[in-house]
């Protein structure tokens, strides 16, 4: 069973010695028994090892999962100090500095801006539960501030991943869902993406790139020309996607590790947000104290209430970068013919949840409504946390609740290549073709660190990032360039297909009980 993916542990240490040991760890992707190991003065790194494990792991001809790993450090000398992501010593496969414990048939491949590491299957294998003791990779604290006087908290962060192949892909579904992309104004076949060259959207009546606006406010019109740039992201070249939707518990180890004035603006409980405490449309993650702390009841279930800032920040924060509309459609629907009006899942048959297992919600719980697939519909829930009242009866699940031992692509609802959830359940936020602010987004990874001007602290600092703030120290602040796909739990069925695009380019300013999403990072090694 596949639960949340969220791995992380802390441990403290002075000059070498290890204490103040701090665990907390997800049902599925687990990081555990942390520990530092050799210093190097000279060169300013240290090791620090671990455990990790997760089920279901695998790899074949096509694609695999892998878990993305940073490691930062605090120094807890330093009152409200963050967490900072320290870069590792060195790039590549298996790169110095780096060893993958106990389980031989593991690899690392470090990308070249040495912010994280992927840990994956070496070679093809059926899926499986894995297990590797005493991996380690070896950090630059210096590069992070940090000195061999320091006292300081290490933190291994790991969040499950799932490759999407290089290749050719349609997006869009013979226009039968909402402003579907389209080859021609009378021509309702979907766009053939080929490689990651430019793309020519032309007022062609037949047989080119034609593009159909869904009407939101600013939106290029249907039939006007411009160029999708070579530089903006199609889908085409191979990229790693979160395996599952931003969780709760994600969101609080994040804001966690922030200093006390970035905490302020990611507080998803404040006026611009969810404006309480309390659970709101199943949201259970409350803030309070100074520095604010976040906690979540339920670390499992879908983020919500993310304003279009808060995802870009997190993402920043974890080495990774926005999806785009057009990624979205290749994760989904993989390199086959669009079924018209299909799901992530590839059918059109969809049956939303009603019910859950049990009395309480502790990550662990199942739907028990017979072959449902997805949640949508805004279905009032029963079982589980729903005798707590209305405001737990209507909102999202624990992300990748479908996917049990015995499911099938189907009714996991998982889109072609193993992502979960990318119908229904949050709706997710996405850089859309649709306006020149999304067309402007090129591939540029987060690098750790979020903004520290006062008054803007905690935001993402990625230029080439959509909504990026004219003043660029105040990062980014504004919604232009993005826009939804994939449905939500409130939403009809319509809204949840691949290639629906009401939402694409809506660039919504705020944030709600239906907004979440996932972060994807562009390999360049397989």
């Amino acid at each position: 069973m596949n639960t949340r993916k969220l791995g992380i542990l802390g441990l403290a240490f002075f000059l070498g010695m290890v204490f103040f040991p701090q665990i907390s760890q997800a049902n599925d992707l687990k990081v555990t028994n942390v520990r530092l190991g050799p210093r190097d003065t000279g060169a300013k790194t240290l090791s620090v090892f671990f455990d990790i494990s997760w089920q279901n792991s695998w790899r074949n001809k096509i694609n695999h999962d892998a878990a993305w790993i940073i490691v930062r450090l605090q120094d807890v000398n330093v009152a409200s100090s963050e967490k900072k992501l320290c870069p590792l010593f060195a790039s590549g496969l298996n790169p110095n500095g780096t060893a993958v414990g106990s389980n031989g048939n593991f690899e690392f491949y470090v990308p070249s801006d040495k912010v994280g590491a992927f840990f994956r299957r070496a070679a093809n294998h059926f899926p499986e539960d894995v297990t590797t003791t005493s991996a380690m990779l070896t950090v630059n604290y210096d590069a992070c501030g940090l000195t061999e006087a320091s006292q300081v908290s290490a933190t291994v962060i790991a969040l499950e991943m799932v490759y999407t192949p290089q290749g050719a892909f349609f997006a869009g579904d013979h226009a039968a869902s909402a402003a579907a992309f389209q080859r021609g104004g009378v021509d309702n076949a979907p766009w053939p993406v080929t490689s990651e060259l430019a793309i020519n959207v032309t007022a062609t009546t037949a047989n080119g790139y034609y593009y159909v606006s869904a009407g939101n406010a600013g939106e290029t019109p249907s039939g006007a020309a411009f160029v999708v740039p070579a530089a903006f992201p199609k889908g085409f070249n191979g990229f790693y996607m979160m395996k599952y939707e931003l969780t709760e518990g994600d969101w609080v180890e994040f804001v966690n590790s922030l200093v006390a004035s970035a905490r302020l603006r990611r507080d998803v409980t404040n006026a611009s947000h969810k404006n309480s405490d309390a659970v709101m449309a199943r949201n259970t993650v409350s803030c309070s104290g100074s520095p604010l702390v976040c906690t979540s009841e339920r670390p499992s279930r879908a983020m919500t209430y993310l304003a279009w800032s808060d995802l870009a920040a997190f993402l920043d924060w974890a080495g990774l970068r926005p999806m785009t509309e057009l990624e979205f459609e290749k994760a989904a629907r993989g390199p086959f013919v669009p079924v018209n009006g299909e799901y992530a899942w590839g059918t059109t048959k969809i049956t939303g949840a009603l019910a859950v297992s049990g009395s309480l919600e502790d990550g662990t719980e199942l739907v028990t409504t017979a072959g449902a697939n997805v949640r949508y519909n805004n279905i009032l829930l029963s079982g589980g946390d729903s005798a707590n009242g209305p405001e737990y009866q209507q909102g999202p699940l624990r992300a990748g609740i479908f996917s049990t031992d015995s499911s099938d692509r189907e009714s996991s609802g998982a889109g072609n290549y193993g992502t979960m959830d990318l119908s229904g359940n949050v709706k997710e936020w996405v850089v859309t073709i649709g306006n020149t602010a999304g067309l402007a987004y090129s591939v540029s990874h987060g690098d750790g660190y979020l903004t520290s001007a006062v008054g803007f602290e905690g935001n993402a600092n990625v230029v080439t990032w959509p909504g990026f703030d004219p003043d660029v120290t105040h990062g980014v602040t504004m919604a232009s360039g993005v826009g939804f796909r994939g449905g939500s739990w409130f939403d009809a069925g319509a809204r949840l297909s691949i290639s629906d695009r009401s939402e694409a380019a809506s660039a919504a300013s705020d944030a709600a009980s239906t907004y979440g999403g996932r972060g994807v990072r562009s390999a360049e090694n397989q």
